[in-house]
C-alpha cells in the first residue's frame, strides 16, 4: 500500500510538471491598469490567446517556456510567464495636422498591415503571417460619386509565409493566394480604418484618463486618454450571450464557426480638441478566437478535427493624401500592386515568427 501511495504521488507530481499552468495578469507598466485583447504568442509562433477583461489568461509554464505578448500602444515583450506581466507605453513621433480643402474632400490612406494567425487540429498545427500593404478611401461627409465601401482597406501588396506540422512531418512555404492556409486568414473579415469623428465621452472631456461604456454582458468601449494619446478599444461580443457568436452565414456553407474572443483597438494622437478622426489614426490592432467545425471547415484542412484558430492583425497608416473625385476615381481603375513602405513607429515582430520568416526567405533564396 506504501509503495502504491508513494507511486501514485510520482505521477501526480510529473503530471503537474508537464501541465503546469500559470495565471498571468497583463497590466499597464505606469498605473497597474488592465490590458485586455492583449495578444499572447508562445516561442514558437503560436497564439496562445488573448487576455480576458481583466487582463488576465492562463499558459503552459514548463522549463524554457517563452511568451511574446504584444498590444497595440505598448512595446511588445518576450518573457518567462510571471503572475503579473507590465507593458510599458510606446512612443510615437506624432505628424502634424493638416486641414483639408475642400475642394479635396476624399482621403486616400495607404496601410501597412501584418497578421499572425495559427491553427491547431488535434496534433497538427498551422502558422500564417502575411504583411500587406493596403489601401482605403473615407470622405469627409456625403460626397457624390464616393462609395462608402471604399473605406475597407484592400489589400494590393502581400508577403506571405506558412508552416504546418502534420502526421510528424514539418513544412514551411510561401502560400499562393488561393492556397488552403490561406483561410487562415481572417483580414478581410477584421481590418478596418476609422471613417466617423470620434467624440471624447463626458468622463474623459471632464478630466479622467479612462471610460468604459458597458454592453449586455460586458465592457463594450473603454476609452483612454494618457499622454497626447486616445485609444478606443472594443469587445465585439459584449452583446452576445455567453460572449459567444455563431455567424448564420457561415452554417449555409456547411460550416459552423463559433467566435468567443473578439476585440479591437484604435491609437490616435490626441489633438486637444476632445475629438479625432482619420487625419489622427496612428495604428489598429484586431483579434479574433474561434473553433471551426463542419464537414467544409474539416474538408478545407484536411483533418478529422475541429481546427482552433486564432488571429492577430495589426494595422498602420504610412500615408494620407487628400484626393479630389476625379483622383479619387482615377485611383480606383489602378489595379497594380502597391509597393512596400514601413511605418516609423512599427513594433518588431514576435522572435518566432522573425525566426520563420528568415527560415522560409532562406529556403526560397536557394529553390529559387
Amino acid at each position: 500500500m506504501k509503495y502504491y501511495i508513494i507511486l501514485l504521488s510520482i505521477i501526480s507530481i510529473c503530471y503537474g510538471v508537464v501541465s503546469a499552468k500559470t495565471s498571468i495578469s497583463v497590466v499597464d507598466k505606469n498605473d497597474n491598469s488592465p490590458l485586455a485583447g492583449a495578444t499572447v504568442i508562445d516561442k514558437y509562433g503560436i497564439i496562445i490567446g488573448i487576455t480576458d477583461d481583466d487582463g488576465c489568461i492562463s499558459v503552459d509554464n514548463q522549463g524554457d517556456m517563452q511568451i511574446t505578448i504584444r498590444y497595440m500602444g505598448y512595446k511588445p515583450v518576450t518573457i518567462s510567464p510571471t503572475d503579473t506581466i507590465k507593458l510599458s507605453p510606446a512612443t510615437y513621433e506624432l505628424s502634424e495636422v493638416i486641414i483639408q480643402p475642400i475642394e479635396r474632400p476624399i482621403k486616400r490612406i495607404l496601410c501597412f498591415a501584418r497578421e499572425y494567425s495559427s491553427g491547431i487540429a488535434g496534433s497538427d498545427t498551422m502558422q500564417y503571417y502575411c504583411e500587406y500593404m493596403a489601401e482605403a478611401f473615407v470622405a469627409d461627409g456625403k460626397v457624390k460619386g464616393y462609395k462608402s465601401f471604399d473605406a475597407r482597406p484592400t489589400a494590393k501588396g502581400y508577403k506571405r509565409y506558412a508552416r504546418i506540422s502534420k502526421n510528424g512531418n514539418d513544412s514551411i512555404f510561401i502560400p499562393k493566394y488561393d492556397d488552403d492556409i490561406a483561410e487562415l486568414s481572417w483580414y478581410d473579415f477584421m481590418a478596418f480604418v476609422p471613417t466617423d469623428k470620434i467624440v471624447y465621452p463626458e468622463a474623459i472631456k471632464a478630466g479622467e484618463e479612462t471610460d468604459t461604456i458597458y454592453g449586455k454582458y460586458g465592457p463594450q468601449f473603454v476609452f483612454k486618454r494618457k499622454n497626447n494619446i486616445f485609444t478606443k478599444t472594443a469587445d465585439v461580443l459584449s452583446n452576445h450571450k455567453n460572449r459567444k457568436w455563431s455567424p448564420f452565414i457561415f452554417k449555409l456553407i456547411g460550416m459552423t464557426v463559433d467566435i468567443d474572443n473578439g476585440t479591437w483597438n484604435l491609437t490616435f494622437a490626441d489633438n486637444g480638441s476632445n475629438s479625432v478622426g482619420i487625419q489622427d489614426f496612428i495604428s489598429g490592432t484586431y483579434n479574433i478566437h474561434l473553433v471551426g467545425k463542419g464537414k467544409w471547415i474539416k474538408k478545407i484542412f484536411n483533418t478529422t478535427h475541429p481546427i482552433d484558430m486564432n488571429s492577430y492583425l495589426e494595422l498602420y497608416p504610412v500615408d494620407l493624401t487628400n484626393c479630389t473625385i476625379d483622383e479619387y476615381k482615377e485611383f480606383q481603375k489602378d489595379y497594380g500592386r502597391l509597393s512596400f513602405q514601413y511605418p516609423k513607429d512599427l513594433q518588431p515582430i514576435s522572435p518566432a515568427v522573425s525566426r520563420l520568416v528568415k527560415a522560409i526567405e532562406d529556403k526560397y533564396l536557394i529553390e529559387n
